[in-house]
């Protein structure tokens, strides 16, 4: 006949020699210890690995965030690039082929000329291109199409000097087939200034210049029936009169 057990017990020896501690558990007690202690110890060396875990991805997640962050700040440089290059596309025109960098280098420039009031006054292109007598106005219609003028056309002797009538940045400097040799120049953040039909171009693209400096002469270039300057002035990228900002000639 077997004896049934009720109780289990420990003895902890001490290593000095000391009397040994008796510990008396019942049976029950000692199985629910033997499988509740190394459950335990699972579950902590799992929770110490799942913590791990959970903390690389917290910082992955945090990094995420940060490229996400400049993701989102380069499509929004992107699409202000986009908007300029549209812009500059409008102004001069289907037959010109603007290239990537000089798109970007404008972006770059938008504040690069300040914005206190003295630099927006050298921003306005407030004097005169060329010498000579202005023969066709902002405005007009002309041609079968009655496609409206949107500078004004001075006349004057082929190889009269053509200046820059404010302080900007030369954005491009080459031929086109309406305007023949065209300089556009960016002034500031509001204006630019388009010279058509040149002779000779003496800037180019990305160069500075300042107002009253000779940027090209005059000349009959691309479609034209006579030597002249055909100058305009676009505001927000809209073309505007050049007169709105011209000295009123004696």
């Amino acid at each position: 006949m077997s004896i049934k057990v009720k109780y289990i017990s420990i003895f902890i020896v001490p290593d000095d020699g000391s009397k040994a501690t008796k510990l008396r558990l019942r049976r029950p007690i000692y199985r629910f210890l033997t499988i509740f202690f190394p459950a335990l110890l699972v579950f902590m060396v799992a929770s110490l690995f799942f913590w791990g875990k959970t903390v690389q991805v917290f910082r992955e997640n945090a990094a995420l965030r940060t490229e996400n962050a400049k993701v989102r700040q380069l499509a929004l440089e992107l699409e202000q690039i986009r908007v300029i290059d549209s812009q500059l596309r409008v102004m001069v025109g289907a037959d010109l082929k603007l290239s990537p960098a000089v798109t970007r280098a404008t972006y770059m420039l938008t504040d690069s000329l300040g914005e206190d009031s003295s630099i927006q006054q050298r921003d306005i292109p407030s004097i005169w291109p060329t010498e000579g007598r202005v023969s066709s106005e902002f405005g007009e219609y002309r041609g079968l199409m009655g496609k409206r003028h949107e500078g004004i056309d001075i006349a004057a002797t082929s190889g009269t000097p053509v200046r820059a009538t404010a302080e900007g940045k030369v954005l491009f400097a080459g031929w086109t087939d309406n305007l023949g040799n065209l300089v556009i120049i960016k002034h500031g953040n509001r204006y630019f200034t388009r010279y058509g039909h040149n002779k000779e171009m003496f800037v180019k693209e990305g160069q500075l210049v300042k107002r009253g400096e000779v940027i090209a002469t005059v000349g009959s270039s691309g479609h034209s029936t006579a030597s002249h300057l055909h100058y305009e002035v676009l505001e927000d990228a809209k073309p505007v009169n050049p007169r709105r900002f011209l000295p009123r000639k004696e």
